[in-house]
């Protein structure tokens, strides 16, 4: 060997002791970062185990969730997504409201477009503007003036179905409200000012809603129970008003107003209590229309004198189709996330005699299905 190729010799070996240190400190250090992230990790899926079998599924997707999200590269990021994906596919209304989407932003771009159309007709109603050019001049602005900043607003927004319908609600319910109080605060029902005031309340209640639902995500089932407690409420005191022989029509306007406004916060309180899909609202409203169609018939047939009678019998009607509405959809929910999960072993024994909810048996079934 040449006294001079000694040196570089020994240089190649230090370079590749040095690369194989470096290697080997490298792989330390990836095994040591993965198993601070395996620590905290698996806590949340035993977190999330847990739940499951105490039977609350909302806060166990939360965890899983969790776990995705601040250990992406942890084995336990696998298993959440596998755990959460089933159950999502048993379709109940507590993991539903979890799941972030913007389902509802499509809602929101029509309503946004047809309410600002309004606004366009309004403002220029307001602008003493009466001839029909000036009337097309607002429509035309505000149609799309109303189909672009809904886009706009929108594009990066969470915004699920459920707080889509609810914000909606809150833009007729306060145009409602608003032109109701008008007639009510103006003795003279000036034209201007009702128009003034439908705007200003229907602005109002979109304002305050949007600045709600971020806080808040309801099902559209919670949405249609508030939607449809506003309707019967209204309803239903406009009828007890005529029961109590109340005459002023503005007293009459009043009473309808607030019992709306009851009705829609009786429901808005209770919605979070209970899981009710927009199907079954939809059901148990169509359960009070019948019974009120019913009622009516009843007074066709019999032709009562007595103009308390009418109403006493149309309300009584309506609140006998909720009620029976309501204990005729006891389980409809259930059978429906049943159907469609898949997962035809939850069918025995979910349901105990008082129809609700066995949550054992779930716990048990998804600890079958490999949780």
């Amino acid at each position: 060997m040449n006294s001079t190729d000694y040196p570089f010799r020994l240089e190649k070996q230090a370079m590749t002791t040095l690369i194989i240190i470096s290697v080997f400190c490298a792989l330390c250090s990836q095994a040591d970062a993965a198993s601070t992230e395996e620590i905290p990790a698996e806590k949340l899926y035993e977190d999330a185990f847990r739940l499951i079998v105490e039977g609350n599924y909302a806060e166990a997707y939360d965890r899983l969730e969790e776990i995705i999200v601040k250990y992406p590269d942890s084995v336990y990021a696998q298993f959440a997504e596998d755990r959460k994906r089933r159950l999502e596919e048993l379709n109940l209304p507590s993991i539903r409201r979890r799941k972030i989407d913007r389902s509802g932003r499509i809602e929101s771009i029509v309503f946004g477009t047809l309410y600002t159309t309004w606004l366009g007709i309004g403002s220029a109603r307001l602008a003493n503007a009466e001839s029909e050019k000036a009337i097309a001049a607002g429509m035309m602005m505000g149609a799309p003036a109303g189909l672009l900043a809904s886009l706009a607003l929108t594009r990066n927004a969470r915004l699920s179905k459920g707080q889509s319908a609810l914000i909606n609600f809150s833009g007729y319910w306060g145009t409602w409200q608003g032109y109701g109080l008008a007639i009510l605060l103006d003795g003279n029902d000036d034209e201007k000012t009702m128009i003034g005031s439908a705007m200003a309340g229907g602005m109002l209640g979109l304002l305050a809603t949007s600045i709600l639902t971020r806080k808040i995500d309801p099902s559209l089932g919670d949405a249609s129970m508030i939607n449809y407690g506003g309707i019967w409420g209204t309803w239903l005191l406009f009828c007890s008003a005529m029961m109590a022989d109340v005459e002023d029509s503005d007293h009459l306007l009043g009473i309808a107003l607030a019992g709306g406004n009851l009705g829609a916060a009786a429901m808005a309180a209770l919605s979070p209590k209970v899981e009710v899909s927009l199907a079954r609202a939809t059901l148990i409203n169509l359960g009070g229309v019948a019974g009120t169609i019913v009622a009516g018939g009843l007074l066709l047939l019999t032709l009562p004198e007595n103009e308390k009678t009418v109403y006493a019998t149309l309300m009584a009607g309506g609140i006998l189709g909720l009620i029976g509405g309501c204990y005729a959809t006891a389980n409809f929910d259930i059978r429906t996330a049943l159907q469609k999960s898949g997962y035809e072993n939850l069918n025995r024994g979910m349901v105990n005699q008082t129809g609700r909810t066995n949550s054992r048996e779930i716990q048990v079934d998804l600890l079958a299905i490999g949780f």
